[in-house]
């Protein structure tokens, strides 16, 4: 009798789970919608490398169009040996308090300037006034 119940268990299973294949043999396939052409040249592609400082760009070999860079220039080297360089400059963010920090201290050397170019002007006009155009030798009666 146990066997029998086992039997009939053990079956029942087999159909649930006929009835599932079935379900997912019925379900249709997902599509793939990436299309890969495989088609990339290798003109369009442009390799990128860090020089270091005892490296010199014309002396590397490249298999494919590659751009270094290093701290003061970037140079674009092609597979024929052409070269495209630029100097580069590092450039921090700054907050606008920095900003307005540096704008006053620009205002500051100026009026600085401006004060010292007056200050001479000043003093080359005294100096003028205290010349005399009279001979010290002449005696003058009022």
């Amino acid at each position: 009798m146990y066997n029998q119940f086992m039997m009939e268990n053990l079956n029942r299973r087999k159909e649930e789970i006929d009835n599932m294949i079935k379900m997912y043999q019925n379900q249709p396939q997902p599509v793939n919608n990436f299309i890969s052409t495989g088609q990339t040249s290798s003109k369009d592609l442009i390799e990128w490398r860090i020089l270091n400082e005892n490296e010199e760009v014309d002396n590397l070999y490249v298999q494919n169009k590659t751009l270094f860079i290093n701290d003061e220039n970037m140079v674009l080297k092609g597979v024929d040996g052409k070269l495209e360089k630029w100097q580069i400059k590092k450039v921090y963010p700054i907050d606008k308090k920095d900003e307005k920090i540096n704008e006053l201290e620009e205002e500051i050397k100026k009026l600085k300037e401006k004060m010292n170019n007056e200050s001479t002007k000043s003093s080359k006009s005294i100096r003028k006034c205290n010349e005399s155009n009279v001979a010290d030798d002449v005696n003058v009666e009022p």
